[in-house]
């Protein structure tokens, strides 16, 4: 007997606002932040918790799916 792997489509990333995103019941909003070099952060949201902080969209999406596939420390 062949054991099956179920693979699930990637989260869908949307766009909300200028600086807003959501992907998989994350939000994603983008800051100000005299502390990074490109003067902005990402902070990623769910719910009233703050979870993780980072340079770019594309890290902050990378965290997301990190945690949507189970992997990272929560």
């Amino acid at each position: 007997m062949t054991a099956q792997i179920a693979e699930m489509p990637a989260p869908t990333l949307v766009r909300v606002d200028l600086s807003w995103w959501k992907v998989a019941g994350y939000d994603l909003v983008q800051v100000v932040s005299p502390r990074t070099a490109l003067g902005t952060a990402w902070i990623v949201w769910r719910g009233d918790h703050v979870l993780h902080t980072t340079d770019t969209l594309p890290d902050a999406g990378g965290w997301v799916l990190s945690q949507v596939d189970g992997g990272g420390v929560r």
